[in-house]
């Protein structure tokens, strides 16, 4: 009976021991772990502090600069611009004595008044300085207000208008008043520079004291650098040696880990989580097994595809749809010679007879020196392509514009150049010169007028477009539109008309977008008119009475109904031959009238000239 106790008390300790054992070896690795987030957590704020502690002390390095800077700096001026004051008006006031110039009072008084300005600013920005340059400051006012305050009973004399005599330039016995004058003046005087002079060593001594401070701030800042660098050195020593440390317990935990992965992938990686078809073939071409992407890519289950020619079933074909044969097959031909397969743009066929473009790479299957067959993945390039597609119209489309951007600046830009090379070389008369600048001034207006079309593209493109709309008389902005351009109509001999009936409403609409439209529509017209033609600008009113319509007609050639579809695309013209534009005004003219939620429309017929349309909201409905 005592026996079964005491197998159990064996068994029982024995389980003891094993978890204290598994204890003991797991302490040391909680004991680094927590040693290593420690000194983590001390280079951390090792780190914080070398960055916080300088710039904290760099904000007091910059106070004092400022201090500097706006304080001493502009006193220490204020007082030399004071004592220049005062020797002028020492001048003045000597002049006036001696010479008995006139002018010296006028001199006097600017002086003064300098004076004054310059101590009221000075006294402003010493105002919440120390106490010394207060008492300089108020030692010095009461003696330049007595030194001035002495100077006004003589400068309020009138003078003789021969003044004073030559011999009066040096007092004399005989004007003893006059000489005990400029005695006591020139004391007083003296005062003033003196606490002028006060003024300006108690500014100075501050300054040196302040620049001090700053020059220690900079100290302690090179200081407390070094010292936390060397803390963060230290704290990094550390981390590295415990964290080598914690590295070692845990190897043996972290290579079962990397084993049980790597277990795991050696099953499952060839055909997981991949959306590239991969497909085994034996030696004689036949499929041995598809993954689920590749069943879905090609549309066959992958049971029906086991056993079956890998050659007709996907290969059988060129993308053409002609017959491919067997030994010209690129599969075939490497699954026989055993060499590998890279990046090989080919076109494999879906159930139904459906090509699609691939990416095929083939490695042999090896049992040991023998190859057993082989393993074809392939990548859909559908997407790809059709991204190459996009690309390459989009590469297209950069070209155009850029050929047509610089086809319509070369122009102009040549323009400028040789007319600013002529005026520079040569001095041609007013005339010549005038016609000159008058020709860069168009020039400039034209690129001006590019640029400003290229930006309202892209905002239509972006959806940016922005239109502010308010109710407008349409009969103002159509004779607006046609006064503009009656200049260049007449050059070219073209009558300009306007075709509005009478109280005709008003529109709704940004009214500035709406005369760039029709700017637009009646440049095109007026460019594609002959000599002699017509250009008509008008308005109708809608059926519905909500809308107007506006239009542009012209007796030119017309458009033919091939065109016409793409009239309103950007950078696109009926005529490449000879462009009068960057092909964007009538896109501009679209996207304007598509901000008002309204359409736009041709009418045209070959010979017979163009007639272009737009609705508008009408003013009336908005009230």
């Amino acid at each position: 009976m005592s026996q079964e106790p005491t197998r159990w008390n064996r068994r029982k300790k024995g389980r003891l021991r094993e978890r204290r054992g598994k204890a003991r070896s797991a302490q040391p690795g909680r004991s680094a772990a927590w040693a290593t987030g420690l000194a983590l957590l001390f280079l951390f704020l090792t780190l914080l502090a070398l960055v916080l502690v300088p710039m904290r002390l760099e904000q007091d390095v910059e106070v004092v600069r400022e201090q500097i800077a706006t304080v001493f700096d502009p006193a220490e001026r204020l007082v030399e611009r004071a004592q220049f004051w005062q020797g002028r008006q020492m001048e003045a006031f000597y002049s006036f004595l001696l010479v008995g110039d006139s002018e010296s009072r006028l001199r006097y008084r600017v002086a003064r008044e300098a004076e004054d300005a310059t101590i009221d600013t000075l006294l402003a920005i010493t105002e919440g300085m120390s106490v010394e340059v207060r008492e300089k400051m108020a030692n010095l006012v009461p003696l330049s207000f007595s030194w001035h305050l002495g100077h006004q009973e003589m400068l309020s004399q009138e003078l003789t208008p021969e003044g004073l005599t030559p011999e009066d330039i040096t007092p004399v016995p005989s004007d003893e008043d006059v000489a005990e004058r400029l005695r006591l003046d020139r004391a007083t005087y003296a005062e003033v520079v003196a606490a002028g002079e006060g003024l300006k060593e108690v500014l100075a001594v501050e300054r040196a004291a302040i620049e001090g401070d700053m020059e220690r701030a900079r100290f302690f800042q090179t200081e407390y650098t070094q010292i936390l660098v060397f803390l963060g050195l230290s704290a990094t020593l550390v981390v590295l040696v415990l964290a080598w440390r914690l590295r070692a317990l845990m190897k043996e935990s972290e290579a079962r880990r990397w084993e049980t992965l790597r277990a795991r992938r050696e099953a499952n990686g060839l055909l997981r989580a991949t959306g590239d078809g991969v497909l085994g073939m034996d030696m004689e071409g036949k499929c041995t097994f598809l993954n689920r992407a590749g069943a879905e890519l090609l549309g066959y289950s992958a049971r029906s595809v086991e056993g079956r020619d890998v050659h007709h079933l996907l290969h059988h074909s060129t993308p053409e749809g002609s017959p491919l044969p067997r030994e010209e097959s690129s599969i075939i031909k490497n699954l026989a010679s055993g060499e590998p397969i890279s990046g090989l743009n080919e076109t494999l066929w879906r159930a139904g007879k459906k090509p699609f473009p691939v990416q095929l790479s083939m490695r042999a299957m090896m049992d040991g020196p023998t190859p057993r067959g082989a393993v074809l993945s392939f990548t859909d390039m559908t997407e790809t392509r059709a991204a190459e597609a996009s690309l390459r119209q989009a590469v297209q489309a950069r070209d155009e514009v850029l050929a047509v951007v610089s086809h319509d600046l070369r122009n102009p830009v040549g323009t400028i150049f040789s007319a600013a090379s002529l005026l520079l070389t040569f001095d041609p008369p007013p005339e010549k010169r005038e016609e000159h600048l008058r020709a860069v001034k168009r020039s400039a207006e034209r690129i001006n007028r590019l640029i400003q079309d290229l930006l309202d593209v892209a905002r239509m493109e972006a959806g940016a477009l922005t239109v502010h709309p308010a109710a407008f008389e349409v009969e103002s902005v159509i004779l607006e539109v046609k006064d503009s351009h009656t200049p260049s109509a007449e050059e070219k001999g073209i009558t300009l008309q306007v075709e509005v009936p009478p109280d005709f409403p008003k529109g709704w609409g940004d009214r500035h977008r709406v005369i760039q439209a029709l700017t637009n529509l009646v440049e095109n017209a007026v460019r594609e008119t002959p000599e002699g033609g017509h250009v008509t600008l008008g308005a109708q009113k809608d059926a519905d009475g909500e809308t107007i319509l506006c239009f542009v007609q012209d007796t030119g050639a017309g458009i033919p109904p091939e065109d016409q579809d793409r009239l309103f695309d950007r950078f696109w013209q009926v005529s490449r031959k000879d462009k009068g534009g960057a092909g964007l005004g009538l896109s501009i003219v679209k996207g304007i009238v598509d901000a008002h939620d309204g359409q736009v429309w041709l009418e045209s017929s070959e010979g017979k000239g163009s007639r272009f349309w737009f609705s508008l909201p009408s003013g009336g409905c908005q009230d």
